[in-house]
């Protein structure tokens, strides 16, 4: 189910957003900003508040739907270059606050807006992305303001990475041996406990395994929050700070990649009629 949320609930999300409307002109306190609207207790200036569409609107706040997504296409801080395309889709059907529906499979669509690969000089490296716009499948397009909340890349194949083939090898050569040594040398490869053993990653466990180490990304939880990528501990995640980017990525000692299929939910808004001021 579609979540209805303030993104005045984290203040750079806030000014990500209220930024491109004039009915709002009075920026949120820190106090207002304290924490993402994740749960429905109420308390004061958290989630109770923020995900109050008619208390929202009468504060001004800028309401948001949280939208699950994932990248259909890799980003490289190695590669990409300023004005690239970044091409998304939902993973869930949605709906925005101000009606429209966002089916399961609709695209969304950004650019980078700032990027530095890690060099020698710079051990570090730096991205910048935006999403402004959903397209239909109709092929009609929506302008929207968002903002990433967490992230997390596909798990790394540890499986993938191991030669099956010479873990094949060990049963297969200790099966071989058998035959020669007739039915003693048959004896003697069952009676040899350590034989069967390497036959254990062979039997699919690599693979089991990296789907189990799968580690979900963090929510950003507060502006100045900063919260690692899911499967990607050196690489970071970090809360838009103007209205054309949706997050902020950093890594330390290496370069931010990102494949395709890297998942993430992104608080998503409606740009069409940010400039009309709340009733």
């Amino acid at each position: 189910m579609t979540k209805l949320l303030s993104l005045v609930s984290v203040a750079t999300l806030s000014v990500a957003l209220q930024a491109q409307s004039t009915a709002s002109p009075q920026a949120p306190s820190p106090g207002d900003a304290s924490r993402m609207p994740q749960t429905t207790e109420s308390r004061p200036q958290t989630a109770s508040d923020a995900a109050d569409p008619e208390a929202s609107q009468k504060s001004g706040q800028v309401q948001a739907a949280s939208v699950s997504a994932e990248l259909t296409k890799g980003l490289d801080s190695k590669k990409a270059k300023v004005g690239d395309e970044v091409d998304a889709k939902t993973t869930d059907e949605a709906k925005l606050p101000d009606g429209t529906d966002l089916p399961k499979g609709t695209k969304l669509k950004g650019n980078v807006v700032d990027v530095k690969a890690k060099s020698k000089e710079e051990n570090s490296s730096h991205m910048v992305i935006s999403l402004n716009r959903a397209e239909l499948k109709d092929g009609h397009e929506v302008p929207i303001r968002s903002a990433i909340t967490s992230m997390t890349a596909p798990a790394t194949n540890i499986g993938a990475a191991m030669p099956a083939g010479g873990a094949m090898a060990g049963p297969i050569g200790s099966g071989a041996a058998a035959p020669g040594g007739s039915a003693g040398g048959a004896g003697g490869s069952v009676g040899a406990s350590p034989a069967p053993m390497p036959s254990s990653p062979t039997m699919g466990t690599g693979d089991m395994g990296a789907s189990s180490q799968s580690t979900p990304g963090p929510m950003l939880k507060s502006a100045n929050d900063r919260v690692p990528v899911g499967n990607k501990p050196k690489v970071t995640l970090s809360a838009p700070t103007t209205p054309d980017s949706a997050s902020v990525l950093d890594a330390q000692g290496e370069n931010i990649s990102l494949g395709s299929g890297t998942k993430f939910t992104v608080n998503v808004a409606s740009a069409e009629n940010m400039g009309q001021p709340h009733p």
